[in-house]
């Protein structure tokens, strides 16, 4: 495995990652939406990561190194929204409650900190492969 296809892998994990904190804060923000412009409360997303395909001559290649990965889908939940009594509310039924959107923002901070700690986990990963690279490049100054 080369440092370059290294620092792919780790680069594409850390765009992935990036992009899922994206959409879990944008989850977190709209927990509270009762309608968006199709007239429905705001239903959660969902990200979902795929390998990224390798060229026939790296396949060969595969045992010794992946691709990275990559977001191949971003999918909405089929969860019931939330049912919430406000009479007040001008998007009220005639009992008196609102739908309200199905995000549970306990739920979205458990995968923000399994995001974050991903990420993180990536951060690190490119440091010892920037020392590697480094210590490489000293060993052949000599």
């Amino acid at each position: 495995m080369s440092f370059s296809s290294s620092l792919d892998i780790v680069g594409s994990a850390l765009t992935a990652e990036r992009f899922r904190t994206d959409i879990i804060t944008q989850n977190i923000a709209n927990a509270q939406t009762t309608k968006t412009a199709n007239g429905e409360p705001y239903r959660r997303q969902m990200v979902e990561f795929e390998e990224i395909p390798l060229a026939f001559s790296e396949e060969l290649d595969k045992a010794k190194s992946g691709g990275g990965v990559r977001v191949s889908n971003v999918v909405k939940s089929d969860a019931e929204f939330k049912l919430i009594y406000d009479p007040t509310n001008p998007d009220a039924n005639a009992e008196g409650y609102v739908q309200s959107s199905n995000v549970d923002t306990t739920e979205e901070q458990v995968d923000l900190l399994a995001a974050s700690n991903a990420y993180e986990a990536n951060l690190t990963a490119l440091s010892v492969v920037k020392a590697m690279i480094n210590r490489t490049i000293e060993m052949g100054n000599k």
